[in-house]
């Protein structure tokens, strides 16, 4: 018989997610480089863990999301004030260039 999550474990994750983001921010702020590539697979156990819980304790972590949210929210801005904007692909092609690519790609997988 399978236990269903706990929200200690979503918890956990949380600020392990939180001290990654935390750390980056000011290494951005010193100069420093960043990685973030484990903040996706992160990202991703800390969805199945809340998915997995029961409605109402699911609802217990809204507090902790919304920090989550603001410190991405804060080293996006650190990174923005660091390095300026980054570019959208609105930045590096036309609407008409990106429907030709589109069109080539889609040959390739039907």
């Amino acid at each position: 018989m399978s236990r269903a999550p706990a929200p200690e474990s979503a918890l956990g994750e949380l600020e392990k997610i939180h001290a990654v983001l935390s750390t980056a921010r000011r290494l951005t702020e010193d100069g420093r480089a960043v990685d973030l590539s484990a903040v996706d697979a992160r990202i991703r156990k800390l969805c199945a863990e809340v998915e997995g819980l029961p409605v109402a304790q699911g609802r217990t972590l809204a507090p902790a999301l919304t920090a989550l949210i603001a410190e991405f929210d804060s080293l996006a801005q650190t990174l923005t004030d660091r390095f300026g904007g980054l570019p959208s692909l609105g930045d590096l092609a036309t609407a008409k260039d990106a429907a030709a690519i589109y069109g080539k790609t889609t040959k390739h997988f039907p």
